[in-house]
């Protein structure tokens, strides 16, 4: 059983912690440069464990909002606390955010190869509407890309 879930936004103060937990669980980090512009330019929260006197960020999701859509551009969550449900929470509060917003459709894209995702983002009523062919590169043990995978694109209207 996991501690006490909250969710907050996120601050320039998270982003060495952001910076680790996009290092140690995103199978194709951002690296800092991005991390630091999406701090700086897109909507952005996080999920921390713990009680009062100590928290630990967990999970961090990033969306870019123009006009009446917002992109869930990053979700990410700890390797050790994944299949608990805060995917599922981190997107539910971003999708009532940008509701108040104004925002009329969600959207993102994802590797074909992550059916854990796929198959979270349609839970949770967001449907495929098209694929980029051969739109990631597929990188085995560090080395060269060895190929090719598409992105499925997703929406979900609100």
């Amino acid at each position: 059983m996991i501690p006490a879930v909250s969710i907050r936004l996120a601050t320039e103060s998270d982003l060495c912690v952001i910076l680790q937990l996009d290092a140690l669980s995103n199978p194709h980090p951002w690296g800092a440069n991005l991390v630091v512009d999406a701090l700086q330019t897109r909507q952005n929260w996080v999920v921390e464990l713990g009680d009062a006197t100590q928290k630990m960020i967990v999970g961090w999701l990033t969306a870019s909002m123009v006009l009446d859509q917002s992109e869930l551009e990053l979700i990410v969550v700890d390797y050790s606390v994944r299949r608990q449900g805060l995917a599922r929470k981190l997107i539910m509060v971003w999708s009532e955010a940008v509701a108040q917003q104004g925002v009329s459709e969600l959207l993102l894209e994802v590797r074909e190869s992550n059916q854990g995702a796929i198959s979270l983002y349609e839970s949770l009523g967001f449907e495929l509407v098209g694929r980029r062919k051969n739109y990631y590169q597929i990188d085995k043990k560090g080395q060269t890309a060895q190929g090719h995978e598409a992105a499925c694109l997703f929406t979900r209207k609100m």
